[in-house]
């Protein structure tokens, strides 16, 4: 099949990596499915680019992804499909970041449900299309909160975590069907042109986690709130546009032969380095150090 040819379906297409990802797909004469939640973007999806057709998808709807599924099979026939790339991720939910002594378990549902249970779902859906093709199936990662959990971030790492295991397992449980899995671990990425957004997001996000402390707390967490503040900012001001991440998925998809795990972003990469060579009393000592805990 030739590279015109090639179709990939993109799950999580409405911002950030997910857009990047379909726009630097089209632009290398893939065809692309990209799924959406909401309709708006799923009609400002279809009309980005000539290549690429938006499918309404909800991955906490078992319906809308077999509906989704429909769409595509539908399209592709017995071709199949060539790629599929899971992008989907949730916006943190009110007591989904913070202290674990205060995460609630409607947060806790909101996050898995998207980033680790709709995951799976989604892809179970779509494996015996991406299994016609033997294509590859590429899983978006959560860089450095997939290896080494930080405080306050803990209900967002063990999804993660949960995503990492999971990819792991199907890796091994595909490799005798011709289909190959990969796994793309981002740094800290902005979208847009600028970083304006992706900074009131998170300062949004950093006031809702101060807000929720209870008075007899704050004296212990709200500095250790405002380090964290500190901390990020420093990161974002090193962050990277999403295109990088694009570029390596297109690379998990594209390749002969694709690796594993593709590490972007220099914090990823010290997080990955810290947990190789550090013990856990090593770690829980510098991250004490560095928030005040």
């Amino acid at each position: 099949m030739s590279a015109v040819e090639r179709c990939v379906l993109v799950v999580g297409a409405s911002r950030g990596i997910g857009r990047a990802t379909v726009a630097f797909l089209a632009r290398h004469r893939l065809r692309v499915f990209a799924g959406a939640r909401n309709p708006v973007d799923v009609a400002a999806l279809s009309a980005s680019h000539p290549a690429v057709e938006g499918v309404p998808i909800d991955v906490t709807d078992d319906a809308s992804i077999e509906a989704a599924c429909a769409i595509v099979a539908q399209a592709r026939g017995d071709d199949g499909l060539d790629g599929m790339v899971y992008c989907a991720a949730a916006s943190p939910a009110p007591g989904s970041s913070g202290p674990m002594e205060h995460v609630t378990r409607e947060s806790l549902r909101h996050v898995f449900e998207v980033n680790t249970i709709g995951m799976a779902v989604t892809i179970r859906a779509f494996a015996p299309l991406v299994r016609r093709a033997r294509g590859r199936i590429v899983i978006l990662g959560g860089g450095g909160s997939g290896v080494m959990a930080m405080p306050l971030m803990g209900a967002g790492s063990a999804t993660k975590f949960a995503v990492e295991a999971m990819s792991d397992a199907l890796r091994i449980e595909l490799r005798r069907s011709g289909v190959r899995v990969s796994v793309v671990e981002p740094g800290m990425t902005y979208a847009g042109t600028d970083r304006a957004a992706f900074r009131r997001d998170m300062h949004a996000d950093l006031d809702a986690v101060r807000a929720a402390i209870p008075e007899a707390q704050q004296s212990y967490y709200l500095p250790v709130i405002e380090t964290q503040r500190r901390f990020l900012e420093s990161w974002l001001e090193r962050s990277a546009p999403p295109e990088t991440v694009a570029r390596q998925i297109h690379h998990a998809l594209t390749s002969r032969r694709p690796r594993a795990r593709y590490w972007c972003g220099w914090e990823s990469k010290m997080a990955l380095f810290l947990s190789r060579i550090s013990s856990s009393r090593m770690r829980d000592a510098l991250w004490g150090r560095i928030m005040g805990l």
